[in-house]
């Protein structure tokens, strides 16, 4: 079976994806997004917590050890992450407001394998990342895929109409989604032509 590891969404659901901003702030927010998936793919399921180094952070995001830190600067001050300073090694904890219990399965070996290979600069990066938190976030747990349309895409990740098609092809690229075409006949999905995505390395 495919080793998966859970990213808490309350902050997907609440706030959204917009508070990761592009312009000036691209490339930190591109930091951010890239550690809080390291981060989630190293913590302990049920303390959400990962004591790791800045350089296993490095290696698995493919990001500057000074990107490292900006990220991990952003994700405190947006309340995503809390962070233990006071041992040798950092400890890392996703922050989970309340009782709140709902998370997504991201695909731990194929986010292992191809997390760093993605570019950590522009709109494109930024957006394509949005993405991809997004299918993990909506993903339904009887089903490997999701239907989604463009607008809906842009709705909910504030990336612009031209970068939608380009952040999907960085997913594509890196074989973290496949991309299907339904003519709109099945049952529970939108009728008319619409993409089907398959987030790759899951299993049900």
């Amino acid at each position: 079976m495919a080793r998966w590891s859970a990213l808490p969404t309350w902050w997907i659901r609440e706030e959204g994806l917009g508070i990761f901003t592009g312009g000036s702030q691209a490339g930190r927010s591109i930091a951010a997004l890239k550690v809080l998936m390291a981060i989630a793919l190293l913590a302990n399921f049920n303390s959400r917590k990962a004591r790791n180094s800045l350089s296993d952070l490095e290696t698995l995001t493919g990001l500057s050890r000074p990107m490292v830190v900006a990220g991990v600067a952003d994700l405190e001050d947006k309340g995503l992450l809390l962070v233990d300073r006071s041992g040798h090694v950092n400890e890392y904890e996703l922050a989970v407001p309340g009782d709140d219990r709902n998370w997504g399965k991201m695909p731990y070996e194929t986010l292992r394998r191809h997390l760093a290979e993605i570019s950590n600069r522009g709109a494109i990066t930024l957006g394509a990342l949005k993405i991809y938190l997004l299918l993990v976030s909506w993903r339904p747990n009887q089903s490997l895929s999701i239907a989604i349309g463009h607008e809906k895409i842009r709705d909910e990740t504030g990336i612009q109409p031209r970068h939608v098609r380009p952040a999907l092809d960085v997913l594509l690229n890196h074989t973290l989604i496949r991309l299907s075409i339904n003519e709109g006949r099945t049952p529970g999905e939108p009728q008319g032509r619409h993409n089907v995505y398959t987030l790759l390395g899951l299993t049900l």
